[in-house]
């Protein structure tokens, strides 16, 4: 029976599944003809619009493989249960063997074999029906994964469409004439009173449910001037070298957020409230007062981190300057952030709407314009742009130049497309924040520890001096050890950085990951063809847009790479290994020149210059070198050479001609020395490799030096040498061995010329 009623269940949710998954095919051949017939036009947005809201929600019964498994088990004991009773006589044999009674009557036997009978009859019935059900899941799974997929596309294909084409008129004199008519009905329509009288009656006709939220933000309220306390004490604890520690930090910003909460619970509950009713716009509402809650905590927790005298002066040690500056500008972008949230969230979910809402248009427009000025005073000007890294610099451009590319893609019509990039956006911005604050944490909590190891480490020299002296100068007072974290603990911070910033970029690409499928709509827009194959089988393969975007993002990939990486493997891996010097510099300086050449090679492929095609550009570039650019190419394979063979290295002492100094850059051109006067020059590369050179310092950096003495006739000879040789023996910086020599070479006019000859053991030492 319960196998029945099973198949009849799944027969129904069969034919539903059916019956949805042909309305979505239907819906799927009627959207591809749309678009091609209403292409360009208002009307198309609004049948699109419609044609999303209309999809189902599909129930997927996610228990479907698990129960079908189960199946196959039951029928697989089955199976084994229909064996044990196949020879009926047998079995009932075997059960009356098994009794120790004398009431193995013919009749106990005749009884047990029609019981027999009958369960083998059941079995074999059970049997056809689990293999009648068994066969209905299997159908029903494979439906519902069609259902799925042909929903899923159905759906991509709605947003991509969305995305990519106009919801309104343009802002143009026609619109801007419209606008008082437009303005009238839309403030006739909203229906103000009837929100809150349903916000009242949500929050009273529950009130146990809502009950314990409201006590909360009362106690949170009544405990604020203990949270201030309690905020104040560990600010007075900073800098001691006793009370700190490194968890003062975290339990400061947890402090900023318990202050902040009150606002976000109030938001969060009238949202709760207008999302438990639903009825009419309440629960669109209901969402944006979610996202209000959301954009309070971040922004009321950052501006109590950047009060005066809060985390971020005394923790973070930023200045008082930039901190008052933040604070000033973070207050103002959180009160454009909460009402861009409020309209944004609202206005998406009425897309059918979208070309007569006055008020959201202006204050969507309004908050962009607040955005672009807020946001690159903060991230490009002022306090924020000195110490910032490329990274942080180029962030700071796309976060601002974003709400302005906002205004003009409203100003064309793109409405849906702009409100769609505003979440984005405003989930960036959150990232943003977090991603600084821990940062500044991590940054803090290594100074807490480098200083409290230099505290230790003062300690122990006190202890054991005062142990040679006997116990005396107990009474002196112990100067706090200030260390530079950037100088101690530089590789610790290096790889934490590193760390913080690939969960940003990957906490990017998951804010970001539902809208790159919109994106796919730019292999549509083909920009030219190139031939691939030969003969017969030559085809032409479009080169589209989403193709040059890729070939731009590979190019920005590679000079990231070529930058950075070679730096990280030096830091990371070849930092720890004995290498000799320079090989280090070589090696980075070969994997960068790989790293540029690899990303130029992907990027021709991606834009279709195969090597077949590069290959008579390779060839014409070789005659070019070996004609007009001899030299460069020269210099280029010199380049290589040093490298490899290492005649120089760097940190080097060479002599090329009358030019002496230090190989502080080897480069793909020429090398760069330093001279002892600190000015640079700039060699070219086949001179070091066919010109004469002198390295100071390449196996050895003993070197001999001769100083020439003239003496007198009239001078006590053997007095003149014992004293130059002594001279010698006794400086700290002549070496023993080889032992100092003294020549007497030849007689001049005037003198007896002799050569006091003695090994150093540093260049710097002669």
């Amino acid at each position: 029976l319960r196998a029945t009623d099973r198949l009849n269940e799944l027969t129904r949710m069969n034919l539903q599944t059916k019956q949805q998954l042909d309305s979505l095919s239907q819906s799927d051949q009627a959207l591809e003809e749309q678009i091609s017939v209403l292409q360009g036009s208002l009307l198309l947005s609004r049948i699109l619009y419609k044609q999303q809201q209309a999809l189902p929600t599909l129930k997927i019964d996610s228990n479907l493989p698990d129960q079908i498994a189960d199946l196959r088990l039951y029928q697989f004991e089955l199976n084994q249960q229909r064996e044990n009773i196949n020879n009926p006589s047998v079995y009932v044999d075997k059960l009356l063997a098994a009794q120790t009674t004398e009431d193995n009557s013919q009749a106990l036997r005749t009884d047990l074999l029609a019981i027999i009978d009958t369960r083998r009859e059941l079995i074999d019935r059970l049997n056809r029906e689990l293999n009648a059900l068994l066969n209905e899941s299997i159908t029903l799974q494979l439906n519902q994964k069609q259902l799925k997929n042909t929903a899923d596309s159905l759906r991509a294909t709605l947003d991509e469409q969305m995305f990519w084409i106009p919801s309104n008129k343009p802002l143009d004199l026609e619109w801007f004439k419209s606008v008082p008519r437009l303005l009238e009905r839309q403030i006739a329509e909203l229906p103000w009173g009837a929100n809150l009288r349903q916000l009242g009656a949500g929050l009273t006709e529950r009130p146990l449910l809502f009950l314990p939220l409201l006590l909360l933000i009362v106690v949170l309220l009544w405990r604020r001037g203990y949270l201030y306390r309690k905020l104040a004490g560990l600010h007075q604890d900073i800098g001691h070298f006793k009370r700190d520690s490194q968890l003062h930090t975290p339990m400061a910003i947890m402090l900023n957020v318990l202050l902040a909460l009150p606002g976000t619970l109030f938001l969060a509950l009238c949202g709760f409230a207008l999302q438990m009713d639903a009825r009419g716009q309440n629960a669109n509402l209901g969402e944006a007062l979610f996202q209000m809650a959301q954009a309070w905590l971040v922004f009321y927790t950052l501006y109590r981190i950047l009060a005066d005298g809060g985390v971020a002066e005394l923790h973070f040690r930023w200045g008082r300057s930039q901190v008052a500056f933040l604070h000033k500008q973070v207050r103002r972008l959180g009160l454009v952030v909460i009402a861009l949230v409020a309209v944004v969230t609202i206005a998406k979910h009425q897309p059918a709407g979208l070309g007569d809402d006055v008020i959201g248009l202006t204050v969507v427009l309004s908050c962009y314009a607040l955005m672009v000025w807020l946001l690159h005073k903060l991230l490009l000007t002022g306090p924020a742009r000195e110490h910032a890294s490329a990274f942080r610099m180029l962030i700071g451009i796309a976060l601002s130049l974003l709400p302005l590319a906002l205004i003009v893609a409203v100003g064309f019509g793109y409405y849906y497309t702009a409100l769609k990039l505003s979440d984005r956006l405003i989930n960036t911005l959150y990232l943003l924040v977090i991603w600084l604050i821990i940062e500044a944490t991590f940054v803090r909590g290594l100074g807490v520890a480098a200083r409290r190891l230099a505290y230790q480490r003062a300690m122990s020299k006190r202890q054991a001096q005062s142990s040679k002296e006997g116990g005396e100068g107990t009474d002196i007072v112990i100067e706090e050890p200030t260390l530079d974290i950037e100088q101690v603990n530089q590789q610790s911070l290096r790889l934490i950085r590193l760390a913080l910033l690939g969960t940003f970029i990957a906490g990017l690409y998951w804010v970001w990951a539902d809208l790159i499928s919109v994106f796919t709509y730019l292999d549509n827009i083909a920009l030219y063809e190139y031939s691939s194959g030969t003969g017969d089988a030559a085809t032409l393969v479009p080169i589209s847009l989403s193709d040059v975007l890729g070939a731009l993002i590979i190019i920005g990939i590679t000079v990231a790479l070529g930058r950075n990486l070679p730096g990280l493997l030096e830091v990371l891996v070849l930092s720890r290994l004995k290498l000799a010097q320079g090989s280090a510099y070589a090696t980075t300086t070969l994997l960068s020149y790989a790293i540029v050449g690899i990303g130029f090679v992907i990027t021709l492929s991606t834009l279709g210059v195969s090597w077949d095609k590069l290959q008579w550009l390779v060839a014409a570039l070789s005659v070019g070198l070996g004609f007009g650019l001899q030299e460069i190419f020269a210099n280029f394979i010199s380049g290589l050479i040093i490298l490899f063979e290492r005649p120089v290295r760097i940190g080097d002492v060479v002599t090329i001609g009358n030019l002496s100094g230090t190989v502080s850059k080897i480069r793909i051109r020429a090398t760069t020395i330093t001279d002892f006067d600190r000015k640079e020059i700039i060699v070219p590369n086949k001179t070091f490799v066919t010109d004469q050179l002198i390295n100071w310092s390449l196996n050895d950096t003993i070197t001999r030096v001769i100083v020439k003495i003239g003496v007198a006739y009239e001078t006590d000879l053997p007095l003149a040498r014992k004293l130059m040789m002594q001279a010698a023996e006794e400086n700290p910086r002549v070496l023993r061995e080889p032992a100092p020599l003294l020549f007497f070479l030849s007689i001049s006019a005037s003198t007896f010329d002799y050569e006091l000859r003695f090994h150093v053991r540093e260049l710097g030492d002669r």
